[in-house]
């Protein structure tokens, strides 16, 4: 594959075409919103998320001279630079690739960041380090160019984490670690057809368990199989990547004709993750090391600055060994802190405004780059996300965990559809002049309770949605069970009740179809 600068010397300095857009995404570089402004959004792959001080380092510095000192951590775990000039790019190319990164998407732009637990190998309840597995798997793809054809782009995780941090639910190829019952013994247990976007699907479970040194090759198989159920005409790529169960059986055939072997069967279906809802690893955790532990800080809605980042790799140089880890949470780790250096660290992160215990709105929500930069959002959400998160703290608590997504259009870059409550962005007419507003979805979630949130068929005007979401939480606190979780909560009311729940007067809005507020020829998800 040709590198970034080789690449953005074919470019040159003419008008971008849409063949030269196409081209520039397969960099890992996007034009940013407005497009004739000229900006772009520049996304660093960072593989299961591992950084070490230089490179963090690098990025603020890169963030500092190019971006107008903005980052923000994706839940895929990469860091986006926006406000980046045309002339910028092959510096930045340069200098990342000094410091052993990249903005290459791999496979020819078809397979996006493989997603890692971000406290692997140090957890105390890990139960595989996947972070070796994770790179040989990255490294296969970034090499191949066998899966420039695919239908759209391949979305993989490969995690040992107790809790199923990396949602394997979601994925295309979703690999999570699992102890046999009989042998003791930790395999694979491995889920395909995932994804949200516009036509959100859980993954399914292929019934095998897969050893550890046979990952890489059955990843491979699997993305295959993929590509050749995609066909070979672009125009006529048939069932993509969703997989319905009855395809189950055939899907595994193909795969195991690929390697050669037959795959171990699963036997029974699949355990419960450790933890039934909060996945996130914010906090201060004991690692599987004695006397050292991690701790998860929490970044509003992924934003974050090149100070910021210039401090976190200063205290990770001071503190801890130099891991650092950026999460799908859009959050940051430090690992290997000892238990002598904990308080001290701990003051210098109060003093310095990162927060490793937040509260529970803070922790609670996520959000996309929304139309401050992308050109397929509706709505506003970084901003959003703060001010929501401000006022809900200081309004209502709420002892239970809860995921909110704020997301700018249907895309689910947010992944608002498996959250107990997701804002899609939308626009609704108010007294004739048009307003931001949100769509409505609850009780989604992951695990044990595997459910896409239910869209209620209502817009909430943006300038509402505080007092709107209060009055929701307000409900759950004074009508939920002994100890019901959001998403339970939301299972036994109807529509109609959580709509009241909301604000009364918006039971006398008529509902309308969901595809209705999906603007024309909107793409799936870059």
């Amino acid at each position: 594959m040709e590198t970034i600068l080789e690449g953005l010397a074919k470019l040159g300095n003419g008008r971008l075409t849409p063949a030269s857009e196409l081209f520039l995404r397969s960099l890992g570089i996007y034009t940013q919103r407005h497009a004739e402004d000229g900006f772009f959004m520049v996304r660093i792959r960072i593989p299961g998320g591992d950084l070490n001080p230089n490179q963090l380092e690098a990025i603020a510095s890169l963030a500092d001279e190019h971006g107008r000192g903005l980052a923000d951590i994706t839940v895929r775990q990469n860091i986006q630079l926006h406000w980046v000039r045309r002339e910028s790019l092959a510096a930045i190319a340069e200098r990342l690739k000094g410091v052993g990164l990249s903005t290459l998407e791999s496979g020819g732009g078809s397979v996006r960041n493989i997603v890692n637990c971000p406290v692997a190998g140090a957890d105390e309840n890990d139960l595989y380090d996947t972070t070796d597995l994770v790179n040989r798997v990255n490294q296969y793809f970034s090499e191949s160019t066998e899966f420039a054809g695919m239908p759209r782009k391949l979305k993989v995780t490969i995690s040992g984490c107790a809790l199923r941090c990396t949602y394997p639910e979601i994925h295309d190829i979703g690999l999570f670690a699992e102890r046999d019952r009989r042998t003791n013994e930790i395999g694979f247990r491995a889920r395909i057809g995932g994804g949200l976007s516009v036509t959100p699907r859980f993954s399914r479970d292929l019934g095998v368990r897969v050893r550890p040194d046979h990952v890489v090759e059955v990843c491979a198989a699997i993305a295959h199989v993929f590509r050749d159920r995609a066909g070979a005409d672009a125009d006529d790529r048939g069932p993509g990547f969703q997989i319905e169960e009855s395809e189950v059986p055939d899907f595994l055939s193909a795969v195991e004709e690929r390697i050669d072997y037959k795959l171990e069967c699963a036997g029974a279906p699949c355990g419960r993750p450790l933890v039934a809802h909060d996945r996130s690893h914010v906090g201060i955790h004991g690692q599987k090391t004695n006397g050292f532990y991690y701790v998860g800080l929490s970044v509003l809605g992924g934003r974050t600055s090149a100070d910021a980042l210039f401090r976190l790799a200063g205290l990770a140089r001071e503190y801890g060994s130099g891991r650092i880890r950026t999460t799908n949470t859009q959050n940051i780790v430090l690992l290997d802190v000892p238990e002598s250096g904990l308080e001290d660290l701990a003051d210098r992160l109060d003093a310095s405004g990162f927060q490793y215990d937040p509260s529970w709105s803070r922790k609670a929500i996520i959000a996309c780059s929304g139309t401050q930069f992308c050109k397929q959002a509706i709505a506003e959400t970084k901003a959003r996300a703060a001010d929501l998160s401000a006022f809900l703290e200081s309004e209502i608590e709420v002892d239970q965990p809860i995921r909110i997504s704020v997301t700018g259009c249907p895309n689910s870059c947010g992944q608002h559809q498996i959250c107990d409550v997701g804002l899609e962005g939308s626009a609704t007419t108010v007294d004739g002049v048009k307003e931001e507003s949100f769509q409505i979805l609850l009780g989604g979630g992951v695990g044990a309770q595997e459910t896409l949130a239910r869209r209620l068929g209502i817009r909430i005007p943006a300038s509402s949605l505080n007092e709107a979401l209060r009055s929701l939480f307000g409900s759950y606190k004074q009508l939920r069970g002994n100890r019901e979780r959001f998403q339970e909560f939301c299972a036994r009311h109807s529509d109609e009740e959580l709509i009241s729940f909301l604000s009364p007067q918006l039971l006398g809005i008529s509902h309308y179809k969901t595809t209705e507020n999906r603007p024309p020829n909107l793409p799936t998800s870059w």
